[in-house]
C-alpha cells in the first residue's frame, strides 16, 4: 500500500481527475537527475501531468530496500504498469546484447517486454548528453554561434567528433562481446570494458594550455598516438582470444549485424557507459570552451580601444558561461537510436 492508502497502480492515477482537473502519470526513474533527459522526451497536453519519483523515493511501498540503487526499478514486481504508471531507465549494455545475440541466433525476439517500460537504447543518459548534435549546440550558444558553424568556429570539436568515434568503434563492440557475450570461462580478466576505459583516460593526459594545443597539436600528441597504439594492442590480445575459442566469425558477424540497427562507427560512443563518457570527455570540453570564449573576448575588444574596451571585455566576461550538459534542452529526435522510445512514448499519449 502507498502512502495516500491506495495501491500504487496505473489504475488510481488514471482515476486521478476524479480530485482534480487533470490526470497524472507517474515516471519511476531510476534516480532524479535523470529528469534532466527525459523532461526533453515528454509531450505537452491538456489536462495531463507528468510527475517524475523513484521506486527508491517510494521503497517502503513498493517492499524494496532503499539500498538496492540503480537496480531497484527490476525490483519493481508490485506495481501495475499502465498508460498512468510508465518506468522510465537507462539501457545500459541490455540493447546492444540483445542485439548481438538477435544477430547471432537470427532471432526475432521483442526486446520491450512492456509498453509501458522506456528505454533509451542507447547505454544512458550521459550518451544522449555527449551526443554529437548536442555538444555543437551547447558550444554554439556559448560563443554565441549557430551549431553549422562549429566546424569553422570550434574546429577541434568537429574533428573530436570524427576521431574518436573511429578510434573505439570495432574495440569497443568487441570487448562488448567478450564480456556479455563470450561464455565467462573463456573471457579473459585483463581485456574487459574496465581496462579498454583505463586507456581511454590518458585524452585527459593530452596538453590543453591554449587553443593551439587544441586545434594544432591534439591529434598530433605523443598521447593521442600512445592512446591508439593501446588500443591497436588491446584489440589484438582481444582478437586472440576470438580466433582460440572460434569465434573470430561470429564478432565478424555482430559488426556488421549492427549497422542495420544503426550502430556504426559515426556513434559508436553512444555504447560507452555513460558516466565512463562524461568522465573522459567533461573536463577536456570545459576547458576548450573556457579558451574559445577567450579567443571571443580578445576578437570582440580588439576593434575597440580605451574605456569602450574596458567596459565591452567586462560585459563579455561576466556572460561567460562553463560548459554544463545538465542544464540544456534538446530536441531529442535527432537521436536516430532514441527516436523509436519518443514515438512509443507519443502513440501512448499524443496520437
Amino acid at each position: 500500500m502507498s502512502d495516500i492508502a491506495f495501491e500504487e497502480s496505473s489504475e488510481y492515477y488514471e482515476n486521478f481527475d476524479y480530485f482534480t482537473d487533470y490526470k497524472v502519470v507517474k515516471v519511476l526513474l531510476e534516480n532524479n537527475q535523470d529528469a534532466s533527459l527525459w523532461n526533453d522526451a515528454f509531450p505537452d497536453v491538456d489536462n495531463l501531468q507528468f510527475d517524475f519519483t523513484t521506486a527508491i523515493d517510494m521503497a517502503e511501498s513498493l517492499g524494496i530496500l532503499t539500498a538496492e540503487g540503480c537496480k531497484q526499478l527490476d525490483k519493481v514486481g508490485n506495481y501495475n504498469l499502465g498508460k498512468y504508471l510508465i518506468i522510465c531507465k537507462d539501457s545500459d549494455y541490455n540493447y546492444i546484447v540483445y542485439l548481438m545475440n538477435k544477430i547471432l541466433n537470427n532471432s526475432n525476439d521483442s526486446y520491450f517486454k512492456s509498453k509501458y517500460i522506456f528505454e533509451t537504447k542507447v547505454h544512458s543518459k550521459e550518451n544522449i548528453e555527449y551526443f554529437k548534435d548536442f555538444i555543437y549546440e551547447n558550444f554554439a550558444n556559448r560563443i554565441f554561434t549557430h551549431p553549422s558553424a562549429i566546424s569553422s568556429k570550434a574546429p577541434w570539436i568537429d574533428k573530436f567528433y570524427r576521431e574518436f568515434p573511429f578510434i573505439i568503434y570495432e574495440p569497443l563492440l568487441k570487448v562488448i562481446f567478450h564480456d556479455y557475450i563470450l561464455d565467462i570461462s573463456k573471457r579473459d580478466s585483463r581485456l574487459s570494458l574496465k581496462d579498454f576505459y583505463i586507456i581511454l583516460q590518458d585524452l585527459n593526459k593530452i596538453p590543453t594550455t591554449n587553443l593551439d594545443d587544441f586545434d594544432d597539436r591534439f591529434f598530433k600528441s605523443n598521447e593521442w598516438k600512445s592512446i591508439k597504439q593501446k588500443i591497436n594492442s588491446f584489440e589484438v590480445k582481444i582478437d586472440s582470444v576470438f580466433t582460440k575459442y572460434h569465434k573470430t566469425e561470429d564478432v565478424r558477424k555482430v559488426i556488421s549485424g549492427l549497422v542495420e540497427y544503426g550502430i556504426n562507427q559515426e556513434n559508436s560512443y553512444l555504447f560507452f557507459r555513460g558516466h565512463n563518457i562524461e568522465n573522459l570527455l567533461k573536463e577536456i570540453f570545459k576547458k576548450y570552451l573556457s579558451k574559445l570564449y577567450d579567443n571571443y573576448i580578445k576578437l570582440q575588444c580588439e576593434k575597440l580601444s580605451g574605456q569602450q574596451q574596458k567596459e565591452k571585455r567586462q560585459q563579455l566576461f561576466n556572460n561567460k558561461k562553463e560548459f554544463d550538459t545538465k542544464s540544456d534542452s534538446r530536441k531529442l529526435n535527432k537521436v536516430d537510436l532514441f527516436k523509436s522510445t519518443l514515438d512509443s512514448i507519443n502513440e501512448l499519449y499524443v496520437t
